[in-house]
């Protein structure tokens, strides 16, 4: 029996021991000497550049391309530095945890290990190769808060470890590494995102496939069938009907030519080099087949057969009736109307007054422009209704249906322009107009803006169809009367009216109403932004694209670029960290390469760009296509620093 118990007394002992050896940390019981091995899973050291590319992986985002990228680990603690084979670990805490044995959980790597605290363990960094620029950069999170000590050690460490030595630089890619660099903090050799953005020879837009007459577009009056794949210079205010495009001109995500091209489903992309490529100009006036990816520009001949073949294929078979309201005869003020009358009012008047109701809550941050007010489809419809105009509208549709010649629609497209400016406005009308315009007396000088049904609707943005038109109080030389017909009569500008036929659009159904407000002559800055981050899958944050004064975003003059950026908040990486991330893809090159908007805006910024995003995710009276999707939105800074938002609408 005594012996029983005896072999008792050292069972238990044997299970507190192990008991107590579980509370230990696995890594210093199992591994005292480091990581696991693991062959290729990681270098201390890379000599040569094919020892980088037998390392590097995909980037995380695709603000740029072209890039290989090879993920670094330093271990402060134990003075290692690790390149990491980054196809394989996609995340550095997927190596911390996989290889170097690290226990804490994502959200408690990420505080210490992106935040500013004495326990923190790793520094986190990518060496980017910039294929078209040939430069190497080492790039830290926008969200990391690391020290310029540790910034300027985790560069001397890469260099020191392999072949780049003084060819690596620092990129100063985010807002506060922008504030480091001009308090003097950073000495190193360092490189801009500008720089890299404007030493782009190619950018793939939309991705795909086509096939067409490859044609010269540096002449923008040309003609081209939806069978063409033009090749254009800059930014076209007037982008073509065609089946693909390849500018010579960098393009922002809301370029006039980047949402057309998404919006009609067709290949695009930038290639700065094209017309001094003879690969591709010698094709000009023959079929070729286009193929746009991330890797890069194809371009070859096809047989006309398949080319047509293609087009046939590619062309829309349903007519499309468009939906409109013309019971309500009467102007309607801002407050009246939302989403619920887009068949009343338009789309584009139906957004700004969602935006409406959002500036009603305490919370709001932004403001509208003052004075709105909209006038229904009704209006418009009693004036294209006038004999004068209708019967030019009649023999218009008559003329595409017989397979007119395009010059000849052309001039009918002229003729019923010049009936809707010509045919006198309802004088109710005017007057209507006139005292909405007087019920604001700070202001005298409204803006215009079309707000059709064939505009911001599923298969059809209208971005840049359709013009918006100033008229002043007392101002004979902008009457609002005539800029009201003006807007209407745009509803028949060539580009409009060809968009709507290769859509299929049925004209009988087309209606233009109009969304009226204050002119902005002092704005500091205006942009547009995308509440989404349209580079990173999955991941948060929201584009901008911003640019000062009152110089356009979406249509460009040549040459200028405007100023791009992710902006996201901290804590979605440090849960500690309480501000707002931005991480710059290139600035505006008419800013001296410096900030449009101030750390203040952009906070404002996103506060009030998560506002919509919240607004048209939990509003069930929306439309069920609208829940959970992005919003384009535009917006502008006065010159007094209030934050306008000009208008919102889905990100197809």
């Amino acid at each position: 029996m005594k012996r029983f118990y005896q072999v008792i007394v050292i069972l238990c002992i044997c299970t507190a021991i192990i008991s107590a050896l579980s509370l230990l940390s696995f890594r210093k019981i199992f591994h005292p000497s480091g990581p696991r091995p693991m062959v290729g899973a990681y270098a201390h050291a890379i000599k040569n550049y094919s020892e980088f590319t037998s390392l590097q992986g995909a980037p995380l985002t695709d603000k740029f391309n072209d890039v290989l990228s090879v993920k670094v680990v330093y271990d402060l603690h134990d003075e290692i530095l690790y390149f990491i084979n980054s196809s394989r670990y996609r995340y550095h805490y997927d190596f911390a945890e996989k290889v170097l044995q690290n226990e804490q959980p994502l959200e408690l790597f990420n505080t210490l290990n992106y935040g500013n605290t004495l326990k923190r363990q790793y520094l986190l960094a990518n060496v980017n190769y910039y294929q078209q620029s040939h430069i190497y950069a080492l790039e830290f999170s926008s969200e990391d808060l690391v020290t310029p000590e540790q910034i300027i050690g985790l560069y001397n460490q890469v260099c020191a470890k392999s072949y780049l030595k003084d060819s690596l630089r620092l990129l100063v890619g985010s807002e506060r590494f922008a504030a480091l660099d001009k308090e003097g903090k950073l000495t190193l050799p360092k490189v801009y995102p500008s720089d890299i953005y404007h030493n782009q020879k190619f950018q793939a837009l939309n991705t795909g496939v086509c096939y067409g007459i490859l044609r010269d577009g540096s002449q923008q009056e040309s003609n081209y069938s939806p069978g063409d794949i033009v090749v254009v210079k800059g930014t076209p205010v007037n982008v073509p009907v065609c089946a693909g495009i390849i500018t010579n001109s960098y393009q922002t995500p809301l370029s006039h030519i980047n949402i057309l091209c998404h919006n009609r489903n067709i290949p695009s992309a930038v290639q700065t080099t094209v017309f001094d490529d003879t690969a591709i100009t010698h094709y000009f006036g023959k079929p070729v087949y286009m193929a746009v990816s991330a890797n890069g520009l194809v371009v070859k001949p096809c047989t006309q057969r398949v080319a047509d073949s293609f087009k046939r294929a590619h062309t829309a078979g349903t007519v499309t009736a468009l939906h409109y309201d013309t019971t309500v005869k009467n102007l309607l003020a801002i407050g009246s109307f939302n989403l619920r009358q887009k068949d009343v009012v338009g789309n584009k008047a139906a957004g700004l007054g969602e935006l409406y109701a959002i500036t009603q809550r305490p919370s709001a941050n932004f403001k509208i422009p003052e004075g709105a007010f909209a006038i229904p489809f009704y209006f418009y419809y009693k004036h294209v209704s006038a004999t004068a105009i209708h019967s030019k509208i009649d023999e218009l549709i008559k003329m595409q249906r017989q397979g007119a010649a395009e010059s000849s629609i052309k001039e009918q497209l002229k003729q019923v322009r010049k009936a809707i400016k010509e045919q006198p406005l309802d004088p109710a009308l005017v007057a209507a107009v006139t005292a909405m315009m007087k019920a604001n007396p700070a202001y005298t000088s409204y803006r215009f803006r079309s707000s059709a049904n064939a505009e911001d609707v599923a298969g059809f943005s209208g971005a840049g169809l359709y013009e918006s038109k100033t008229g002043k109080l007392d101002d004979k030389d902008k009457p609002a009367d005539m800029a009201i017909k003006k807007v209407w009569a745009s509803v028949y500008d060539d580009n409009a009216y060809f968009e709507r036929v290769a859509a299929n659009i049925d004209e009988h159904t087309i209606m233009m109403g109009i969304l009226a407000h204050r002119n902005f002559p002092d704005e500091t800055a205006n942009g547009v932004a995308i509440t989404k981050n349209i580079y990173r899958q999955g991941f948060p944050g929201f584009t901008v694209n911003v640019q000062v004064g009152e110089v356009p975003v979406v249509s460009p003059p040549d040459s200028v670029t405007c100023e791009q950026f992710i902006c996201m908040s901290a804590s979605e990486i440090n849960p500690l960290d309480i501000g707002i991330a931005t991480d710059y893809i290139t600035y505006s090159n008419i800013n001296g390469n410096k900030p449009v908007l101030s750390k203040q805006q952009i906070t404002a910024l996103y506060y009030a760009l998560s506002l919509v995003r919240d607004h048209y995710t939990n509003s069930l009276r929306l439309n069920p296509d609208m829940k959970e999707m992005p919003m384009d939105v535009e917006f502008k800074f006065d010159k007094n620093g209030k934050l306008y938002l000009k208008q919102a609408r889905p990100y197809r």
